[in-house]
């Protein structure tokens, strides 16, 4: 397989920038969570992150805007109002249990400077901010009361740019805790972490291995791995408006509720299947499942225990693209799109862009004849058979075709108005070829895939940096997907070996 050479951390010709990210709104609330160890109902959000690439985070789509700002500042009105409304919250967030003295309260502050702050900041204030801080709770517990000066405290705290930024471009621990924590733990690095960059121990490739390692067997982890999924493949756009309902032919009981238990049930199979095997292969082919009732409707599971796990039927499901959030995503409400589907797979899992259609061409999906019976697959075949659709929609289709047998809410079904489903292809796309029948099979074909593996090779590295790597980065990107192709498919195998490469170990400063 070979191997990196073992780089000390510092500025590497084979890295590429380090642009400022902003926490994504996610990491925003996980942050408060993990760093207070409690989540304020009906908090203030961020607004919703823009996506490029596939993904949030991305430096060059987080323009500052006025809504930000308002946001934020409301989110932290409300955070620090809830920590002073209970002594006992404000004794824990601050690690004291007295302020009534003087003496107390730069006890309790200097606590906050050094715990809390250094949890928000991931780094320890400077010597010069925390006698500012100092300075200042002084002067407002004068002013109001030290309740009141915690209050702002906290409000200005939550609201700092060191806060709500993640400057990369200081060749340190801290800064490399930062972006670890961030990749493995959508998070804060907690006091561990913090601990060994302070004692100067996360310096060198086994450092990084060793801490990596120690946070991927974290259950933090497993919400980063569905945050990756969750981009990667698309699977929130179950959640967009026009699949809260399903027309009455295909599922009259569909509501907001089966939306959200379909995505749970996704969110509930990639977090497992992710921590307990770690490998594409099982991502793609597993049919362990965790039901609630209405999941387990769609699926035609009729006995369920919710919470409990269960093994779908091998001769419908396997992997998360026959699961509901994927498949019910790359429908209509009223139909299936092999289209769609098709493009799903080219672009998430191939990272094959497609052509885009000519102009002036009918894109909307063929309606039903009223007369006479028509399954989805052979109006499809009609409406893309002239020659100007033909050659973009061969391979589409061709891909769409293999997951007929799930209706637009996903079940599984053998027959479409009365008609037998085919779901036989030729699947032509990269080293995904050749005549397949089914889901099952176009399934085990890409778990085996090393064009699928080189792509989430990419769209690790991309979601690693915030970034599209640059040509300096090919080398340790090629070695990446050489390694993860050799091991058939390790995504934990992969985060260590990324996490360690050079690319994500140098923090250069990112080029005026």
């Amino acid at each position: 397989m070979g191997s990196f050479p073992s780089p000390t951390l510092s500025t590497s010709p084979g890295a590429g920038p380090a642009p400022l990210r902003r926490l994504t709104q996610r990491q925003f609330e996980n942050v408060s969570a993990d760093v207070f160890g409690f989540v304020v109902p009906g908090r203030e959000s961020l607004p919703e992150d823009a996506i490029i690439g596939g993904f949030e985070g991305a430096a060059e789509a987080q323009t500052p805007s006025e809504l930000l700002i308002s946001r934020a500042q409301r989110s932290a009105e409300q955070l620090s109002t809830f920590v002073v409304a209970d002594r006992s919250r404000l004794s824990r967030v601050l690690g004291c249990e007295r302020w009534s003295s003087e003496v107390d309260q730069r006890v309790c502050t200097d606590r906050l400077i050094n715990g809390l702050a250094r949890r928000l900041f991931r780094r320890p204030l400077s010597a010069d901010e925390a006698a500012r801080l100092q300075d200042d709770v002084t002067r407002w517990t004068a002013a109001v009361d030290f309740e009141g000066a915690m209050q702002l405290t906290l409000e200005r705290l939550l609201q700092s740019p060191g806060v709500l930024y993640r400057p990369e471009t200081s060749a340190d621990g801290y800064a490399l805790a930062s972006r670890l924590s961030f990749l493995l733990w959508e998070s804060a690095p907690d006091d561990e972490l913090l601990n060994e960059a302070a004692a100067g121990r996360i310096q060198t490739r086994e450092q990084v291995r060793a801490q990596a390692t120690r946070m991927l067997n974290d259950v933090k982890a497993r919400r980063a791995m569905w945050n990756f999924h969750r981009q990667w493949l698309g699977l929130e756009r179950l959640m967009l408006d026009e699949h809260a309902v399903r027309t009455p032919e295909v599922d009259a009981p569909w509501t907001e509720a089966t939306q959200q238990a379909a995505l749970a049930e996704t969110q509930a199979f990639v977090e497992h299947v992710m921590a307990e095997e770690g490998t594409l292969a099982a991502l793609l082919t597993s049919r362990r499942a965790w039901l609630d009732v209405e999941s387990a409707r769609l699926y035609g599971v009729t006995t369920v225990q919710p919470g409990q796990e269960t093994v779908l039927d091998a001769t419908q499901r396997s992997g998360v693209l026959t699961r509901l959030a994927f498949l019910a995503s790359t429908s209509h409400r009223g139909a299936t799109s092999p289209p769609i589907r098709g493009n799903a797979l080219g672009l998430k899992l191939l990272c094959r862009q497609p052509t885009p259609p000519p102009a002036g061409i009918d894109t909307t999906p063929p309606a039903k004849p009223t007369t006479g019976a028509r399954t989805t697959r052979q109006l499809y075949v009609e409406r893309t058979a002239p020659g100007t659709c033909a050659g973009c929609h061969f391979s589409l289709n061709a891909l769409g075709f293999g997951f007929e047998h799930y209706d637009a809410a996903g079940k599984f079904r053998t027959t479409e108005d009365g008609l037998p489903v085919d779901a036989t292809m030729t699947a032509s796309v990269g080293d995904v070829e050749g005549p397949l029948d089914g889901a099952l099979e176009l399934s085990a074909r890409l778990a085996r895939s090393k064009d699928v593996q080189t792509c989430a090779t990419q769209m690790w590295l991309r979601h690693a940096l915030g970034r599209a790597p640059v040509d300096a980065e090919r080398l340790w990107m090629d070695a990446l997907t050489t390694r993860f192709v050799a091991s058939e498919g390790d995504v934990k195998g992969l985060l260590l070996d990324l996490v360690s490469s050079p690319t994500f170990l140098s923090l250069p400063a990112e080029a005026p």
